[in-house]
């Protein structure tokens, strides 16, 4: 694939993204899941769809939305062109960009099959100190003997909680795509939580449940994204619960994501939260400084851009969200890029991508929360934790107060040292005590992503 041809798919994934702002997923994806960017210029956007059909709803229903939001990434809105590739109408030759201006050319179309998003690997899942467990768990249950019976339900089901756009969804289709290399004939299935649960309403209006539970009990893995979205349905909870054991008890696999634990889901059904905590629990959090750097360089080196060690540090000290804001931000880069040509310097990336760089301004505020949380947690007062004292009882306390002030806030590590009377020194130290820490011992790392979610709450 080629560079430009990289750069559309990138300004198409950014557009679905801000369609799904105020547009049903279902909607989405049904419309826009297999659209094709092929062109931009000064003038005109030119997008292929699959069928006729797709291309009358989209041209007559969604052509303003489309000009909206790509107005939103490229700074202008360009006039939008829908066709359709059902009749070869929509395929184009490579040529070179002197000859765009000649028109689209016409020879047969080759169509493409929807996957499991081959693009999203084990290899290229960047791994740190907030995720290294999730990743290697989800190694182990990738890699499970799927000839015959399973030897073990220690791991079944696997459930993976953390906040939205840190790669929960990632590692679902990794496990997929790994399954499927492996053992090419394992039935799998994967769908969100919401569709789940659109899917048993409509076979419950239409009086098809038994075809329903066909499809979802006829399968080797079922992997389920934002499993959280069923709870407080009664419906649909009693049908999961029977689809769940129906699988369980025949040795299948199942693999399910959410942003919270089973036991903090307050409306889901007790039989179902037990389900839930009897498997492999595993979780993933925000990344921290270095692996948002090291995700930075990894998305940019993907998209064919050049990022200097400036950029790069700048745009990991201010992109906190998430995981998936990390690759807005490079997508957006690369788009300036394709359209504007020049360097990605340090001036034009804060001109640039303002919408992305969130300074909290409860970033001293936060600071205090996280030092009473920390007191709270291990029996020390704040005054322990800002005095002289060496002891190791407070010691651990104020390296887990620095840690926690790097992973949650946009302080830099002097505010830092100035909030807890330390040099910038032993701000570093500290840090990198508790990541060792952190990669040492499982149940301190449970420990310490339990504080931070306390503090993101």
């Amino acid at each position: 694939m080629e560079s430009k041809d990289i750069e559309y798919e990138n300004i198409k994934a950014m557009i679905l993204d801000i369609l799904l702002e105020n547009t049903s997923s279902s909607a989405v994806n049904l419309w826009f899941g297999d659209i094709k960017l092929i062109l931009i210029d000064d003038n005109e956007a030119v997008f292929v769809t699959p069928t006729d059909l797709k291309k009358k709803i989209i041209s007559q229903r969604f052509t303003e939305k489309l000009k909206g939001a790509l107005g939103q990434i490229i700074g202008f809105e360009p006039i939008i062109t829908i066709i359709s590739s059902e009749n070869g109408e929509g395929e184009i030759t490579k040529k070179a960009d002197d000859d765009v201006e000649e028109g689209l050319k016409k020879p047969k179309i080759v169509s493409t099959v929807a996957g499991y998003r081959p693009e999203y690997t084990f290899e290229n899942f960047v791994v740190g100190s907030s995720n290294n467990y999730a990743a290697a768990f989800a190694k182990q249950v990738a890699n499970k003997n799927y000839n015959g019976a399973f030897l073990s339900k220690d791991d079944n089901p696997f459930f993976i909680y953390g906040p939205s756009g840190v790669g929960k969804s990632h590692l679902l289709y990794a496990i997929s795509n790994q399954i499927i290399e492996n053992y090419p004939n394992v039935k799998i299935k994967y769908i969100t939580g919401e569709e789940f649960n659109n899917q048993i309403l409509d076979a419950i209006n239409s009086k098809i449940t038994p075809s329903f539970r066909e499809k979802y009990r006829n399968v080797d893995v079922l992997l389920i994204d934002d499993i959280h979205f069923i709870a407080g349905k009664t419906t649909v909870q009693e049908e999961f619960f029977n689809t769940f054991n129906a699988l369980y008890n025949s040795g299948k696999q199942i693999i399910l994501t959410s942003d919270r634990p089973p036991n903090e889901m307050k409306q889901l059904e007790e039989r179902l939260q037990g389900r839930f905590m009897g498997g492999l629990i595993t979780d993933i959090q925000l990344p921290d400084f270095d692996l948002r750097c090291a995700i930075i360089n990894q998305k940019a080196s993907q998209n064919g851009l050049f990022i200097s060690h400036e950029v790069s540090r700048f745009l990991a000290e201010n992109v906190k969200s998430s995981i998936r804001q990390l690759e807005g931000v490079v997508k957006k880069l690369g788009a300036i890029q394709l359209l504007e040509g020049g360097d990605i310097t340090l001036d034009r990336v804060k001109n640039s991508i303002k919408e992305f760089i969130h300074v909290q301004e409860s970033d001293t505020k936060r600071m205090d929360s996280i030092i009473i949380a920390v007191s709270k947690k291990y029996g020390v007062t704040r005054d322990d934790i800002l005095s002289d004292k060496r002891n190791a009882e407070i010691m651990l306390p104020r390296h887990i107060c620095v840690y926690l002030a790097r992973t949650c806030t946009n302080l830099s590590q002097a505010q830092i040292g100035k909030a807890i009377n330390r040099e910038r020194t032993t701000i570093i130290s500290s840090e990198n005590k508790v990541k060792r820490m952190i990669e040492e011992s499982h149940d301190f790392a449970l420990e310490i992503n339990e504080l931070i979610r306390q503090i993101k709450n």
